[in-house]
């Protein structure tokens, strides 16, 4: 079954912050918000609803911010090793491209460009930022050569199911003295 939904915790300094930078980069991706309550919860999603949250812990320990002076790297040092990471499915290289440049005009740090990566699987293209609280989030475009091929056959399937049925009722047309 797939993942029902994921909740990033988040502190009362950082609730602010952390919403109104995924209210950024989600909207772009047909995300919007379907339940909150202030400075408490906010669940956003598509047509089908909620499936990515955040909620707010009583205090802010374990909160730290990201420096945005300091480099991706340099965060995760800060972090040891860094937080949480989340990854968004999207249509297209271009919407990997442009999520990318609005979640680094919305505030994220860059974790990785825009790209191929051929480590991970062939056809993976995704890119990476680190949100206000250091969590690694990544809009990722997957089209292997085997998907592509499975999308091609059923209208590969249907052409040559045309091309014989057409066959066949042209030679029937023919001996009935239609054609």
């Amino acid at each position: 079954m797939p993942l029902g939904h994921v909740s990033l915790p988040t502190g009362p300094a950082t609730y602010k912050p952390m919403h109104d930078f995924y209210s950024t980069i989600l909207q772009p991706l047909g995300y919007r918000i379907y339940k909150e309550q202030d400075n408490l919860y906010c669940g956003f999603g598509t047509h089908s609803g909620p499936d990515f949250w955040l909620h707010c812990d009583g205090d802010d320990a374990g909160f730290a911010a990201v420096d945005p002076s300091l480099s991706a790297d340099e965060n995760r040092e800060l972090f040891h090793g860094g937080r949480t990471h989340v990854a968004f499915n999207v249509a297209s290289r271009r919407q990997v491209e442009e999520w990318f440049r609005n979640a680094v005009k919305a505030g994220g740090i860059p974790n990785g460009e825009p790209g191929e990566r051929n480590e991970y699987a062939k056809g993976y293209y995704a890119a990476f930022v680190l949100d206000p609280l250091g969590n690694n989030v990544e809009a990722v475009h997957f089209n292997p050569w085997w998907l592509q091929a499975i999308k091609a056959v059923p209208g590969a399937v249907a052409v040559v199911f045309g091309a014989v049925a057409g066959h066949f009722a042209l030679g029937y047309a023919k001996r009935a003295g239609w054609a």
